[in-house]
C-alpha cells in the first residue's frame, strides 16, 4: 500500500433523514481544511452534475498545489440531501476501488453529516483521540502548512505510522490490549514529537479529538475488548490537558471490506489556543 493518505472532504452541510439540506457555508470550514491538509496528502471535493459549489481562492489554490482534486459522480435523482450523501459516498467508493486502504471519508459537524444508512452497527471499530493532536489555527495561510508538513514529513508520517499500527493491531483480535497498549505509547512519543515540531513554527495551534470508525473482518470484534488510556506526557505538552484514546466497538460500511485505515473521521476542535 502506498504511504499516500487521501480524504473526501465537503462543506459543513447538514442533511436530514427526510433528504432537507442545511448548508452551513458553502466553502469548507477553514479550520476543518487546515487540519485536513497536515494531515492528508491528498482531498478530494466531489462534484455532480444537479448543483455545485464554487471553488473559493484557498480551495483553487490547493488546486493549482496539484493537493486539491474533484471526482465527478453521476447521481440519479432524488432529494438535494440524496444527491449531495450519494456524491460524497460515491467518491469514496470510487476513490477507494482504485486505491484500497489509501482513502477515507470526512463527516460531520465541519462537514457532511447525514444518516447513517450505509453504516452496519457492531461489526466495526471506533477508535477515539481526545484532545490529542495540535493542529494549524484557522488563520494560518495555507502555503505555510504546506512548508511546515514539508519540513516535518517525517514527524506527521511517523504519528501516522504509529496510528495505523493500531487500527492493525485491532484488525488482528488475536493480538489482545497487551499489544494495543505498547502501540500506544509508541504512538504518544510519535505525537509528542510533532507537538515540539509544532511549537518551533510560531503558528497558532489548537488541539483536535478525532473518531475514527474502522472495518472489521466479518465475525470479528475489538481486541480485548472497550479499552480506555490515558496519554499523559500529551496531556503535559499540551498545557495540561486530559489528552486520552478510547477504542471500542462502532459501526462499519455495509459494502466495505476490512482495511487498515479508517473508512471514515469525525473531528471536533478546542478553543483552547497556544
Amino acid at each position: 500500500m502506498s504511504d499516500e493518505r487521501g480524504l473526501v472532504i465537503s462543506p459543513p452541510i447538514e442533511i436530514s433523514p427526510n433528504g432537507g439540506v442545511l448548508v452551513k457555508n458553502p466553502n469548507l470550514d477553514p479550520q476543518e481544511m487546515r487540519w485536513n491538509l497536515l494531515f492528508w496528502d491528498k482531498l478530494d471535493f466531489p462534484e455532480q452534475f444537479a448543483f455545485g459549489f464554487n471553488l473559493s481562492p484557498d480551495l483553487q489554490f490547493l488546486v493549482d498545489c496539484k493537493i486539491l482534486q474533484r471526482t465527478r459522480v453521476n447521481v440519479a435523482g432524488g432529494t438535494g440531501g440524496d444527491v449531495l450523501r450519494a456524491a460524497h459516498v460515491g467518491a469514496f467508493r470510487l476513490l477507494e476501488g482504485k486505491e484500497p486502504g489509501q482513502w477515507s471519508i470526512a463527516t460531520g459537524e465541519r462537514s457532511l453529516s447525514f444518516p447513517d444508512i450505509d453504516l452496519e452497527i457492531g461489526r466495526g471499530a471506533l477508535i477515539q483521540l481526545h484532545r490529542a493532536i495540535p493542529v494549524p489555527d484557522k488563520d494560518v495561510p495555507l502555503q505555510d502548512i504546506l512548508e511546515f508538513r514539508t519540513k516535518r514529513r517525517t514527524e506527521l508520517l511517523a504519528l501516522r505510522h504509529h496510528l495505523e499500527n493500531i487500527y492493525q493491531r485491532i484488525l488482528a483480535a488475536g493480538d489482545g490490549a497487551l499489544a494495543i497498549k505498547s502501540e500506544v505509547e509508541a504512538l504518544q512519543a510519535a505525537i509528542a514529537d510533532h507537538i515540539k515540531a509544532s511549537k518551533e513554527t510560531g503558528f497558532k495551534f489548537r488541539s483536535v479529538s478525532l473518531n475514527a470508525n474502522l472495518n472489521l473482518v466479518k465475525g470479528a470484534a475489538v481486541a480485548g475488548g472497550a479499552l480506555a488510556l490515558g496519554l499523559p506526557v500529551v496531556g503535559a505538552l499540551l498545557a495540561g490537558t486530559a489528552a486520552s484514546i478510547n477504542i471500542g466497538p462502532g459501526t462499519a460500511l455495509q459494502w466495505g471490506k476490512a482495511t487498515g485505515t479508517p473508512f471514515r473521521y469525525v473531528s471536533a476542535y478546542h478553543e483552547a489556543v497556544f
